[in-house]
């Protein structure tokens, strides 16, 4: 019981930093990683993803339906991104923001978002980078943690 408390405290903490940058999701997945015996590691993984994409998926709608209410320094970075409209080079930005947070995950979303990116393509690519990241994150976190 223990272990599903500190799976679903990671997720919903994951949760909050899909939206929230200043909290960082990978420092989370770490410690949990650290704590949890083998066997719960790949649920951690997937329930961590799956609140990632979650609130990931929540900003790309706001950029994409309601463009107005993001902050004005945002809406100015993101204003380069409408000369890829057809959103090509954008959809391996964001494999390449979910598997390696570079360029940021944040602004890809928003990005994506703006430019009206397929949001079946942004969610599955979101995930699959994100599932991989903290899974190896994790099996680095448990190989360190291991006596």
């Amino acid at each position: 019981m223990a272990d599903l408390s500190v799976i679903g405290a990671a997720a919903l903490t994951c949760l909050a930093g899909g939206v929230l940058p200043w909290i960082n999701a990978e420092v989370v997945v770490i410690g949990a990683s650290m704590v949890l015996p083998t066997e719960a590691l790949p649920l951690l993984v997937l329930a961590c993803a799956l609140a990632q994409t979650t609130s990931k998926s929540a900003l790309y709608g706001l950029a994409r339906w309601s463009p107005q209410r993001l902050p004005a320094r945002a809406a100015r970075l993101l204003g380069a991104a409408e000369r890829h409209r057809d959103g090509r080079s954008l959809v391996a930005l964001v494999l390449s923001g979910a598997l390696l947070a570079v360029p940021p995950f944040y602004l890809v979303t928003l990005a994506c978002g703006l430019v009206r990116v397929p949001f079946v393509s942004f969610a599955l690519g979101g995930f699959v980078g994100t599932v991989t990241r903290y899974a190896f994150l994790a099996w680095i976190a448990f190989a360190l943690a291991a006596p």
